[in-house]
């Protein structure tokens, strides 16, 4: 079934016994559950995973290419302009669990995110005190517990028939924006979604197009019969076609009729459909769903960018970047005010003053940027209105001795 026909609308029913207390080691629950016994978001997550990013080359490679890049950038503790290279939240972030290290960890939730529109992260630890370890939920196993203030009351997973809730302080809900719901964001994949099954579509056609021999889909009539096939003449006809005339092995033999049978195409051709320019048009939608450059796709004849190099740093500029920035962010509202606790600063206070503890992104050694750095650089060097102390705070050196 196509997945545009499969989406469909819903709220899921709110839960009402107490949530689990944000601090107990519970962990999330996890066992093999197949799409058909997945508990569905109103989206249904698992049709937009397995006809989205299983299916699809062009969904798998820009949701993949955004993940990757998203959890290759260095994640840092900052106090103001000061960073903290040896935090307890580095290390948290650097193996949040006994399964996964920190880029896997950034990786998976990115790709929760862009296939689902929502990503799911608990945090475990003791009563008191910062967590001790960070899981991810699939999405499909989530629902908001929905409070009467607009705020959700908590979260309840379902998996394998076992259900369990926490406290909303306990859980982080990484969600996009959604016009129609309040709760739930909404997936790159269903803006996408006609295309997807567009090019899918295309893709099984092409394939059977090769199956049968490579040619379109016709009929054997009789014109002019004495008296029709019998019933023996038409199965056996049927099996010689079968056997002789289609699959790829068979491709260009000659169809030997006789009996009075003539054959009639019913199709149209690759070349009649403009197949693959079709294709690359839905290919060209399916990236720019996801905020990806066609041209970092490998789709013909998408040059909007002068070259390559030009397509990566919009990439990065423009989707990688700013999605970074608020998984980063979210971070910081969800676990900066445990550890500013337990430091005895309180709510995200230093011990210098007021400035805030937060997550920032390293993005000095990203390669894509590595152009852009140079022209600033040689800019602010070159600015012959600044002094060498000026020049240096600008590129964020700091003055001597400082």
């Amino acid at each position: 079934m196509a997945l545009w026909s499969r989406l469909f609308g819903g709220r899921a029913e709110a839960a009402g016994p107490e949530a689990v207390s944000t601090k107990q080691a519970h962990r999330p629950v996890f066992a093999r559950v197949g799409p058909g016994n997945a508990v569905a978001t109103p989206r249904r997550y698992d049709r937009l995973a397995d006809e989205g990013y299983r299916q699809n080359v062009i969904a798998y490679r820009a949701i993949n290419l955004v993940a990757k890049a998203v959890a290759s950038i260095p994640i840092v503790v900052t106090r103001g302009n000061e960073r903290l290279d040896d935090h307890p939240l580095l290390a948290l972030l650097g193996k949040p669990n006994p399964r996964l290290k920190g880029e896997n960890f950034l990786y998976n939730l990115t790709g929760y995110y862009m296939i689902a529109g929502n990503a799911y992260a608990l945090k475990v630890g003791p009563d008191v005190g910062p967590p001790k370890e960070l899981w991810l939920m699939r999405p499909d196993t989530m629902q908001v517990i929905e409070g009467a203030d607009g705020l959700p009351a908590g979260f309840e997973q379902q998996v394998a028939g076992k259900k369990q809730k926490f406290e909303a302080a306990s859980v982080l809900h990484l969600k996009s924006f959604n016009p129609l719901s309040d709760w739930y964001g909404m997936a790159p994949l269903e803006a996408a979604a006609m295309a997807v099954d567009a090019h899918n579509d295309g893709s099984r056609w092409n394939l059977a197009l090769i199956q049968n021999g490579g040619t379109p889909s016709g009929v054997l009539y009789q014109e002019d019969a004495d008296a029709p096939l019998t019933d023996a003449q038409f199965a056996k006809l049927k099996e010689q076609i079968e056997t002789q005339y289609t699959g790829a092995l068979n491709a260009g033999r000659p169809l030997l009729l006789e009996g009075g049978l003539k054959w009639s195409e019913m199709g149209m051709s690759p070349k009649d459909m403009d197949w693959a320019a079709a294709k690359n048009m839905t290919a060209r939608e399916i990236a720019l769903a996801f905020g990806v450059p066609p041209q970092m796709m490998g789709v013909p004849d998408a040059q909007t960018y002068a070259n390559y190099a030009e397509a990566r740093q919009s990439l990065w500029e423009d989707t990688v970047i700013p999605l970074a920035k608020d998984i980063a962010q979210e971070l910081t509202n969800w676990l900066v005010p445990d550890f500013d606790r337990a430091s005895g600063q309180g709510l995200q206070t230093s011990a210098k003053g007021n400035e805030p503890l937060k997550l920032a992104l390293d993005l000095d050694d990203v390669p894509a940027l590595a152009h852009k750095r140079a022209e600033r650089f040689n800019r602010i060097a070159n600015a012959g209105f600044l002094s060498d102390d000026e020049k240096r705070t600008a590129l964020g050196f700091g003055k001597p001795g400082s």
